[in-house]
């Protein structure tokens, strides 16, 4: 009886785990399906020099449209370009 009760224990602790480990593999939602050229460097632990090699090799940029610097990418864009599918 004790024996049983472990495995049940054990089993509920690995599809607790199972469930944890998913949810942090989904990408995070974003509203307007964008993201800024500093957000992609920081989730990707790329450097800016990466980025400009993948724009080089067909990333499309956009700009805000506002008078700023910042520099955003669809995700969608970004996953595509990766291979990832969604």
């Amino acid at each position: 009886m004790f024996e049983k009760m472990i495995e049940e224990l054990k089993t509920k602790i690995l599809e607790a785990i199972e469930r944890y480990l998913k949810s942090r593999e989904k990408v995070p939602p974003r509203l307007t399906g964008l993201i800024t050229a500093q957000e992609t460097m920081e989730e990707l632990s790329i450097k800016y020099k990466t980025l400009q090699k993948w724009e080089a090799a067909g990333l499309r940029r956009y700009q805000p449209p506002l008078d700023t610097r910042k520099t955003y990418y669809k995700v969608t864009d970004i996953l595509k370009f990766l291979g990832v599918d969604e």
